[in-house]
């Protein structure tokens, strides 16, 4: 691991991206379909132009007695229904609007090259306290190509870093033998 790690050795770089004509209810069947839970939306020359997430969809499905005091959710809702057609009529409500209307605020999202290094790329992802991805962004335009979350830092780095001890341990290391190496 002598070459140093950046964005571009870790970030998830087969991305679903969407363009700013679709609903919420197609961008959700792709997510679905997918199993990707934020979405990057993109003009028609792949320029970023916000993230759709299903953090986003999940607080804009509470019902508007919720929203009053966004700053402090931890107010008792026990009072709130939990009639499913209720929601359902929410969704579908939510689902014909376009993605453009229930994008990520600027202010949530976390950017970098793809030549980032890893220390840079590790503080970003721990400023974000609503956990989501960074995005890797390249050119004028900020075509995003790429993005690093908390999972790809645990699948790709910590796996890398833990291979050689589980390998150690698969080849006997652990039953007393000492490699002198």
């Amino acid at each position: 691991m002598g070459i140093g790690m950046t964005a571009k050795s870790i970030m998830t770089d087969t991305l679903v991206t969407v363009g700013t004509d679709i609903t919420i209810a197609e961008a959700l069947l792709l997510m679905s379909r997918h199993r990707v839970h934020n979405l990057p939306v993109v003009d028609k020359d792949g320029g970023f132009v916000g993230l759709l997430s299903l953090r986003r969809l999940t607080h804009e499905m509470l019902p508007t007695a919720a929203h009053v005091d966004e700053a402090n959710l931890h107010m008792d809702l026990g009072f709130l229904g939990d009639d499913s057609d209720e929601y359902l009529a929410r969704l579908q409500e939510i689902g014909a609007r376009p993605v453009s209307d229930l994008l990520e605020k600027k202010k949530k999202l976390r950017f970098c090259s793809p030549d980032t290094p890893m220390p840079r790329l590790l503080q970003l992802l721990s400023e974000n306290p609503t956990s989501l991805p960074v995005l890797v962004v390249e050119g004028e335009q900020n075509r995003v190509v790429g993005m690093v979350s908390n999972w790809d830092v645990l699948t790709k780095i910590a796996v890398r870093l833990l291979a050689p001890t589980t390998e150690a341990l698969t080849h006997g290391e652990s039953d007393g033998e000492q490699n002198d190496g």
